[in-house]
């Protein structure tokens, strides 16, 4: 059964550069308060998780600062339009893709991958948005075409709009970053009414290739895949953080040691807690009672982001739902299975969470467009 209405609403209707203030009165207060919550615990962790540390400036002041300006930024989103962004999802396409043909140019390299464009002190990582514009690219095509998603020219076309962004980020290289968009196109297919059985192939080809990608991979990212398998095979190298990472979530126990008292951070044997195993140091904290609390709460909103889908206004709307909720979940999934050892390391950060400016702004975006489409549902209307 389709997530998406029968209904749609004319993509090129929606009146250019509207903008809405009276949408805040609308917006879905539940979503909001989930939100609210998750943005809160992640600077109270943050907090935690740079005790002892010799920064500058704390990780949680910035972590603030980047969520003032993803706030800013959903704001915006939501008083506007979606089917505006749908409207000029294709010129957005094509200024990601530049700005990701620029990365592999001009772009700073961090950490040995050139994912970076330096706008004098700040950073961006466009392969973060393009997440978003490619979920508004879309919806915008398969708004357009319609009931013909259900014949093969025009469903392998979606792969070669997907398969462009996704190249160019493996060219930085970031895997993590480009395996995400795949799972996006899936679902969005999915739920634009697609043949199930070309969905199959695809995922049937996809498990045949594999050994072709495995040869294709950087050696490092062979490594963690090894690792992965055997971590404790190499247990001061490479299986390092897996196997810091499930002994510090096993050390929380029922009900975790306590806020500010995480030894493992603290003593500095788990590496990147601030970014990919933010997760782990929750747990140890806060036990298992807490880390499942805050995996609860995502699950309520991933589950509130599927019910604005079932009841959006047109096609536009319920597709861009079902992007911004599989890539939301698709990260919660990924992060908190890297902790506990059921996933490779892939460097898949968690929404709200993880210390980063980049993804946060997309995290907020996204919950903007989201809350956009739920100020256009028929429950408002009714």
């Amino acid at each position: 059964m389709n997530l998406v209405v029968t209904k749609d609403l004319d993509v090129a209707s929606a009146r250019i550069g509207t903008f809405d203030l009276r949408n805040l009165r609308r917006t879905d207060m539940f979503a909001v308060i989930l939100i609210g919550v998750l943005a809160a615990i992640g600077l109270l962790v943050l907090y935690s998780a740079g005790r002892g540390g010799a920064a500058p400036t704390p990780y949680y002041l910035k972590q603030a600062v980047f969520l003032a300006v993803g706030l800013a930024a959903a704001l915006v989103l939501i008083c506007m339009d979606y089917r505006f962004l749908v409207s000029v999802a294709p010129a957005m396409y094509a200024v990601a893709v530049l700005l990701l043909l620029g990365v592999i140019a001009v772009g700073a390299t961090v950490k040995g991958g050139q994912r970076w464009l330096a706008f004098g002190p700040l950073r961006l990582q466009p392969s973060e948005q393009v997440k978003l514009v490619l979920v508004c690219m879309l919806a915008w095509y398969l708004t357009k075409i319609g009931s013909r998603v259900r014949k093969l020219p025009f469903f392998l076309l979606t792969f070669v709009i997907a398969g462009v962004p996704a190249l160019l980020i493996l060219m930085q290289p970031s895997l993590g970053t480009a395996l995400i968009l795949g799972p996006v196109t899936l679902a969005m297919l999915y739920a634009a009414g697609c043949k199930r059985w070309h969905l199959a192939a695809v995922l049937v080809l996809g498990l045949a290739v594999i050994p072709l990608g495995w040869s294709q991979m950087k050696d490092y990212q062979r490594a963690r895949v090894i690792t992965f398998l055997n971590p404790e095979a190499d247990p001061q190298g490479k299986g390092w953080q897996t196997i810091q990472s499930k002994i510090t979530v096993g050390s929380g126990r029922l009900a975790g040691k306590g806020w500010r008292q995480g030894t493992q951070t603290f003593l500095r044997y788990l590496p990147e807690h601030q970014t990919d195993f933010i997760f782990s140091h929750l747990a140890e904290e806060h036990g298992f009672a807490g880390a499942v609390a805050v995996i609860g709460l995502f699950a309520v909103l991933l589950l509130r982001g599927l019910q604005i889908a079932r009841e959006a206004a047109d096609m536009s709307g319920a597709l861009l739902a079902v992007g911004v909720v599989t890539i939301l979940g698709l990260h919660v999934f990924i992060n908190i299975a890297i902790t506990v050892g059921l996933l490779p390391v892939t460097g898949i950060p968690l929404p709200f969470l993880s210390y980063g400016g980049s993804f946060y702004l997309t995290t907020m975006m996204g919950v903007g467009i989201l809350l956009n489409v739920a100020i256009h549902k028929g429950w408002f209307d009714r």
